[in-house]
């Protein structure tokens, strides 16, 4: 099977909408559970003061708008995804967990975010930016929104280094994750898409230099689950500040279990 790995708009948005009754199942299934310790190493990761405003982008059923809100209970969140299945699904669970006050979703495209300049303190995205037509935007658009000083955090699956965590992404991720999907969510070829995806998607070192020539600041990662989950973290830029080489951030990327 080779399913196309073309990141078009609404290839994704339709493959999205219908996985979306299984897609936190999956989630659980496919990571082992493990999925809702990286959130909460993503939500730790943006640092927010008290009371500020957080965005999170292609948020999906809103595991990591929830994860925020925990998180930093007196800060107002808001998500944003194109699928409105997707979005039902978010606000629907936080009325079950009680956590509907100070949380917000809106129907939006990562490349076109309806929010003006500097309007958060923070900006995350959870294993959405893979699927974006265009990254360099995405990460743009993400910076324009962030106040200067604050952070953009990153959380996505990667190619793993070669050795176990390559061998075993290998095996999990391009043999058993399409037949969970096709046995869990009757949806095949959208989980033997994402293997291809992380195919076609950037190395971590590759999203520093990205990150950072969208204008962030120290942009570094860490590792996760055999290196197959990278989290990326930068500063926005402010007045007079320079971007920290890809080098030297890259220099920085590091794995833990």
């Amino acid at each position: 099977m080779n399913p196309p790995t073309e990141r078009v708009p609404e290839r994704i948005e339709a493959m999205f909408s219908a996985i979306a009754p299984r897609y936190d199942l999956m989630n659980r299934l496919m990571t082992m559970g493990l999925d809702v310790r990286w959130r909460r190493a993503a939500a730790s990761a943006a640092d927010l003061p008290p009371a500020q405003p957080v965005l999170d982008v292609c948020c999906g059923t809103g595991d990591l708008v929830l994860t925020l809100k925990r998180t930093y209970p007196s800060s107002h969140v808001t998500g944003v995804d194109f699928s409105a299945p997707m979005l039902e699904r978010a606000r629907a669970k936080a009325h079950r967990q009680g956590l509907e006050e100070g949380v917000t979703f809106r129907q939006a495209d990562i490349l076109c975010l309806p929010f003006a300049d500097d309007s958060f303190a923070a900006t995350t995205v959870a294993f959405g930016v893979r699927n974006v037509a265009d990254l360099e935007g995405a990460f743009a658009e993400m910076v324009r929104v962030t106040r200067p000083g604050g952070r953009v955090v990153c959380l996505e699956i990667t190619t793993p280094p070669a050795g176990l965590g390559r061998r075993f992404h290998e095996l999990w991720f391009d043999r058993v994750v399409p037949r969970l999907g096709a046995l869990v969510a009757g949806q095949e070829s959208a989980y033997a898409y994402l293997p291809a995806s992380v195919r076609a998607f950037p190395s971590a070192e590759e999203l520093v230099s990205i990150m950072s020539e969208a204008g962030l600041a120290g942009v570094h990662f860490v590792r996760f689950g055999l290196g197959i989950i990278a989290l990326h973290v930068g500063h926005v830029l402010g007045a007079g500040r320079a971007p920290a080489t890809a080098e030297a951030s890259a220099s920085r990327g590091q794995t833990r279990s």
